[in-house]
């Protein structure tokens, strides 16, 4: 009997327990309820509106990168911005390594210059998107000027400027010179001038014209720096002219022009073909 009463004690306390547990519990649910607004809970009650079938690609970064689910730095577009502005790169070093002699000007590809390697003093003809060794493609070719071009890289070679115009020089005859009749030259004073072979090697420098119009054969050779009171200067031979023929003979190479102009001490009558201005013209001389 006495065991019984201490079971029946036993199970009331528990019951009590449980009740004040649940009551605890229900309290504490019922706080917390009714501590979030009412205007949050209407909120979230309400249906979303409907979202965009779909984002743009900038837009969509722009909400990745803002959601914090990457670490990213606090200002992305400023690096963007500053990757964007990165410095030019520095253009092609040809001063002091190139010189541009001439350009000849031509409709199409057919256009040129010639360059000179002042490391070996070296020229060249080069065409429109040739490539000039050590240095780039030839890109652009104006009267003024040349643009090459390697990579990114890109520079720019102004015409020479002992080349760049026409030098005029008087012609150095005893006997003025008349209208459609041949200049008159001294023979004792033209077999001085052509006695010292080496002297005539640094009277004047000479550069290989090609005919653009013929497959870009080559015609003759430009005479350029030509010095006072040279041979050339005597015969009345300008800055950058052409020549062509002497006698007759074609001018194949600067070292058949020096025989050539040796042997006219020999001559009685001399007819040179030239290209000035891009005119062809015929100088007559008659020696004496």
């Amino acid at each position: 009997m006495p065991m019984t009463y201490r079971t029946a004690a036993l199970a009331v306390i528990g019951a009590i327990s449980c009740w004040l547990i649940a009551h605890s519990v229900n309290g504490y649910v019922a706080y917390t309820l009714s501590s979030i607004p009412s205007d949050s809970l209407t909120k979230d009650a309400s249906p979303a509106p409907d979202a965009p079938s779909a984002l743009e690609p900038q837009e969509m970064a722009k909400s990745i990168l803002s959601s914090g689910l990457f670490v990213v730095p606090p200002d992305v577009s400023s690096i963007t911005a500053e990757a964007q502005e990165a410095p030019p790169t520095p253009p092609i070093e040809l001063k002091g390594k190139l010189k541009l002699l001439g350009t000849a000007i031509v409709n199409g590809r057919r256009s040129s210059a010639a360059i000179e390697q002042l490391s070996d003093h070296t020229q060249k003809l080069y065409f429109l998107e040739d490539t000039i060794e050590g240095f780039g493609q030839l890109a652009g070719i104006t009267r003024e000027g040349v643009t090459i071009v390697e990579g990114n890289r890109r520079g720019y070679l102004p015409l020479a400027d002992e080349s760049a115009k026409p030098v005029p020089i008087s012609i150095a005859a005893p006997v003025p010179r008349r209208p459609n009749a041949p200049t008159l030259i001294d023979r004792r004073q033209l077999k001085e001038t052509l006695s010292d072979v080496s002297k005539l090697l640094t009277e004047a420098r000479a550069m290989p014209y090609y005919n653009l119009e013929n497959s870009g054969k080559l015609e003759g050779w430009q005479l350029i720096e030509i010095k006072p009171k040279s041979i050339l200067d005597q015969l009345g031979i300008q800055q950058r002219d052409v020549m062509l023929r002497i006698n007759g003979t074609p001018v194949t190479d600067p070292g058949t022009m020096l025989r050539l102009l040796q042997e006219l001490q020999h001559e009685r009558l001399v007819k040179l073909d030239l290209i000035r201005g891009g005119d062809r013209q015929t100088l007559s001389y008659e020696i004496r």
